[in-house]
């Protein structure tokens, strides 16, 4: 748990696919912490990854932090390098450039299935994470900030009704999130502009859901992510369709 409240059990309430609080094993609650320090913003790229460290901070034992650290390597979230230690990618242009692409695809898609399955009470809950933007510094409050991002994220995720949507767009995130926080901690001017722009695009992209809009709840969603696709960017010194790896920070 981090001195921002934010732990297992934030994700266990956010993430569309996690299992209820009963029915976590000791195995899936390290799981779970360890994928929501990465979530959050907690591990850049590139950052090291230490098995003992995480043990003694999430008070458990060596074995299940290697169970969790060996799915997370699956799922291309953590790697193992050359000798053997553990660390999150570098940042990878080609590799950002796919996850977009894709998030682009699925998120159109989750978005229209939540507005055709017009559920009024869901739709609403849309509204919670963006009040709670409004009253940060958008990117300078790190992990409050990527918090309200992935909240709102699997908010939309868990209206789309559709499981394997759910998990191929959280499989993105898991990579896409840590390049998210890279750029966010990028020293620029705060962009208070962009953050009222995006909410805006965030709170008509709640109004087309609840009117059962699908047509333009799909074109919303994939306008959102364009804007914050150049968003984050222009952040990193990236044109779009141009280069290969992150600029050093």
């Amino acid at each position: 748990m981090t001195s921002d409240g934010i732990g297992p059990a934030w994700l266990l309430r956010h993430r569309p696919d996690a299992p209820e609080p009963d029915e976590s094993t000791l195995g899936q609650q390290v799981y779970l912490g360890l994928e929501e320090r990465i979530l959050t913003g907690q591990l850049l790229p590139g950052a090291k990854v230490s098995l003992r460290k995480l043990a003694t901070s999430l008070e458990t034992s060596m074995q299940p932090v290697r169970e969790a650290v060996g799915r997370l390597v699956a799922a291309s979230a953590l790697e193992m390098t050359p000798n053997r230690s553990i660390r999150v990618p570098p940042v990878d242009r080609g590799v950002i450039d796919e996850i977009w692409a894709m998030r682009l695809l699925l998120e159109g898609e989750a978005a229209a299935r939540f507005a055709a399955r017009h559920t009024l009470a869901e739709t609403r809950e849309l509204f919670a994470p963006t009040r709670t933007m409004r009253t940060l510094r958008f990117g300078v409050d790190l992990v409050p900030t990527m918090q309200g991002l992935m909240e709102w994220n699997f908010r939309l995720l868990r209206g789309s009704g559709s499981p394997i949507l759910i998990g191929m767009v959280h499989g993105l995130l898991l990579r896409y999130a840590p390049f998210l926080a890279h750029a966010l901690t990028v020293p620029t001017p705060y962009d208070e502009a962009f953050l009222q722009f995006t909410l805006h695009i965030q709170d008509e992209l709640v109004l087309a859901i609840e009117a059962g809009d699908v047509a333009a709840a799909r074109h919303l969603r994939c306008a959102d992510l364009r804007s914050f696709q150049r968003f984050l960017y222009s952040r990193v010194g990236w044109q779009p369709g141009v280069g290969d790896d992150v600029p050093a920070a």
